[in-house]
């Protein structure tokens, strides 16, 4: 079986997860009496008119998801979705994340079997790109089309969390936020409203869960609130950051997450760190996932602290 032809097959779809076109592998020698020959000895096989799948390649998302934009030839790029996990978006990089769902052309007609179709107006080239060998929508237009298929609007705000952390282009993603926003369109309005309510400039939080908590402080009665603060110490070395500061009380704020924080290894720095910052002066407190349940109450408790340690701080500062 080892021939030319099939090598180069081979190599073709380890390169497309396991799948080719009848069209692509003609122009290797493999004609369609070839390929009958290799589905009737189970090596390959046809899934969808057209489209051929070897059959030593495991079953994958990622294969399913190069099968759509291949039998479309060209009229089809994942989306929304699938789009996300593709590029590894927060609340969408995991295997339970399985559908598969891809943008059509609206004058092309596609049926696939577990694929949610989205038939839309061509792509604008500068709406495309290609991750893992698969072509799908840019970030920004994923993240434009999210909100439309989303019921929870955090998850959205997640997978935009995530691409601050990559220091994309917020102008960029107005702007194609504007470019697609028309009546019926309602993920242009998500994205819209979640970039009006980022709640500080600057540095993007660390995770989600730290921009939460950071909504939860946004009260004007506080002082200000610095995200990723730097804390120095009297020669201007950095000694610590704070997931959000408040400097004139020196009060660092910590949005515990599981993901950032906990763990064997997190564990010793984070008391190294703790330990430099109150060298310094500043205490540290520890807010935790389950303080953006409750808005109200981290308010308050928040509001006593900073009380507190403007008491001390003025207890300490020499009087005239």
């Amino acid at each position: 079986m080892a021939d030319a032809a099939i090598r180069a097959v081979m190599e073709l779809a380890a390169r497309q997860h396991g799948v080719v076109v009848r069209h692509q592998i003609a122009l290797l020698g493999f004609n369609a009496k070839r390929v009958a020959t290799a589905i009737d000895a189970g090596w390959l096989d046809e899934p969808v008119p057209g489209v051929v799948v070897t059959g030593s390649a495991p079953t994958t998302w990622h294969q399913r998801t190069m099968m759509v934009t291949l039998a479309a030839g060209g009229h089809a790029v994942v989306s929304h979705r699938s789009a996300a996990r593709l590029h590894r978006l927060d609340g969408f990089d995991h295997a339970g994340m399985a559908v598969v769902e891809a943008s059509v052309s609206r004058d092309y007609r596609m049926q696939l079997v577990g694929c949610v179709v989205h038939h839309v107006t061509p792509f604008d080239p500068c709406d495309i790109t290609r991750v893992d060998g698969i072509w799908c929508t840019t970030v920004a237009r994923t993240l434009a089309d999210l909100g439309s298929v989303v019921r929870d609007r955090r998850l959205v705000g997640r997978a935009l969390t995530a691409a601050r952390r990559r220091h994309i282009d917020l102008e960029r993603l107005r702007t194609t936020a504007d470019r697609l926003q028309r009546p019926g369109q309602s993920g242009t309005g998500v994205l819209i409203r979640l970039l009006d309510a980022i709640p500080f400039e600057g540095r993007v939080p660390d995770s989600w869960f730290e921009e939460l908590v950071g909504l939860c402080l946004a009260d004007p009665s506080l002082p200000k609130v610095v995200p990723q603060f730097s804390i120095r110490d009297d020669a201007g070395r950095i000694v610590a950051r704070t997931d959000l500061g408040i400097p004139s009380v020196r009060l660092g704020l910590e949005a515990h997450s599981r993901q950032f924080h906990f763990g064997p290894l997190a564990e010793p720095l984070d008391e190294e760190r703790d330990m430099a910052a109150a060298r310094c002066g500043w205490e540290l407190l520890y807010l935790g996932w389950y303080a953006t349940k409750c808005p109200a109450a981290v308010l308050r408790v928040v509001k006593e602290v900073v009380r507190v340690r403007s008491c001390e701080l003025r207890a300490l500062t020499p009087t005239s």
